[in-house]
């Protein structure tokens, strides 16, 4: 049964959030509980202990035996529960607080029911003390806290019932006040753990939300800086990643590919043929870019450049060569040619900016097409420095 709506993760009535939720909320709050924790168990066991003076007058047939039951009992395993709260997994810690609250709840429901004094009764105020410690400082998860709350108010109305000599007058009194006492205190713990989870889902949502439209604004960038046919960056991203490789220091390298005869390949093949073509060549590219540590898009139509941080003058001519032959190793059949080959093939023209060389993109693009025109020239399948 679902209780709320609106949130990844719905709370059900014993205000659970979905796992993956509650590890996500573990990671963000997970220190400062323990935090909290590990102060309230200090202060907890400094209180309860004043209890000790109380025995003194309310249970002073069992008063050593109430005393060693606190200092040995109850202290040694609060302090051990102190040092194992930052220790374990979130679950067995949630449960060594239900255990250790089960024990300070049950002693003095236990020396109630033994002590032989007049007045042992009264020592039944201090229990919603406890459930308070339990259900609203140290905040138990509700699911624990209902179990808590039950397991002791049940055990408070046996012994009431059942104790030898109790007057019969206070009985119900007493079970009136034992079972509203701790519903409140449950009440609380409901009221405290709800307006916590709602708190974090409403977090958890909201981080989900940006989280989906950071997401969702990349993949729309990455679109519009994508080029659809061949899937490597458009003519907008060169020019972005251009400008940005040219406003810092370092030589760069810049490449014009032109597929030779492309025309002639999509009259002969068709333009799903020649969309084929220009998809092997652009994963070849962008191979060779990538080991290069360059950059590859398309310029358009059968155009492509790449951009490498490589001085022109001592590795423009082996970058721009081995191109030529990368492509002309990928053998696409190319039978509509009329310079005799029978392969694809393509262009190349290159300029960079090495040597104080200029650093404009407008001019570099400029120098580097000029340089292509010039391999087309000299017969194709050939590269030129411009």
């Amino acid at each position: 049964m679902q209780t709320e709506t609106g949130a990844k993760g719905r709370l059900n009535w014993l205000l659970r959030m979905a796992p993956e939720v509650e590890r996500a909320e573990e990671r963000d709050f997970g220190a400062e509980r323990i935090r909290h924790l590990r102060h309230a168990i200090i202060v907890g066991l400094i209180v309860y202990n004043i209890y000790n003076l109380t025995s003194l007058h309310l249970m002073a047939d069992i008063q050593p035996f109430t005393v060693a039951m606190r200092l040995f009992v109850l202290v040694p395993g609060s302090l051990a529960i102190f040092y194992l709260v930052p220790r374990v997994p979130p679950a067995l810690r949630e449960l060594l607080l239900l255990g250790g609250m089960f024990v300070a709840s049950l002693l003095p429901l236990y020396l109630l029911y033994i002590s032989q004094s007049a007045y042992a009764t009264y020592t039944l105020g201090e229990l919603p003390l406890v459930l308070l410690f339990g259900n609203m400082l140290l905040v138990l998860r509700f699911r624990l806290a209902l179990i808590f709350t039950a397991v002791t108010c049940l055990t408070a109305l046996f012994v009431i019932h059942a104790k030898p000599g109790l007057d019969e007058n206070l009985i119900f009194p007493l079970t009136v006040q034992v079972v509203t006492g701790l519903f409140f205190t449950l009440y609380g713990n409901w009221h405290v753990e709800r307006q916590r989870c709602l708190t974090y889902l409403a977090r958890y949502d909201a981080q989900n939300r940006a989280d989906l439209a950071e997401r969702r604004g990349d993949q729309l960038r990455d679109l519009t800086l994508t080029d659809m046919l061949t899937g490597i960056a458009n003519r907008r991203h060169l020019d972005e990643t251009l400008g940005t490789w040219l406003a810092a220091p370092g030589a760069v390298l810049l490449l014009m590919v032109d597929v030779d005869h492309f025309k002639a390949f999509n009259d002969r093949f068709g333009h799903v043929a020649g969309d084929d073509c220009l998809r092997r060549i652009a994963s070849a590219l962008a191979t060779f870019a990538a080991r290069h540590d360059g950059f590859v898009a398309r310029y358009g139509g059968e155009e492509f450049t790449l951009l490498f941080a490589v001085d022109a003058e001592t590795g423009g001519a082996f970058l721009a060569d081995r191109l030529v032959r990368t492509v002309r190793e990928l053998s696409i059949p190319h039978p509509a040619r009329a310079d005799g080959l029978a392969h694809v093939t393509v262009s190349v023209g290159y300029a960079g900016t090495g040597g104080g060389g200029v650093r404009e993109a407008r001019d570099l693009v400029t120098r580097a097409d000029l340089a292509l025109y010039e391999a087309k020239s000299a017969g194709r399948n050939r590269s030129k420095a411009g």
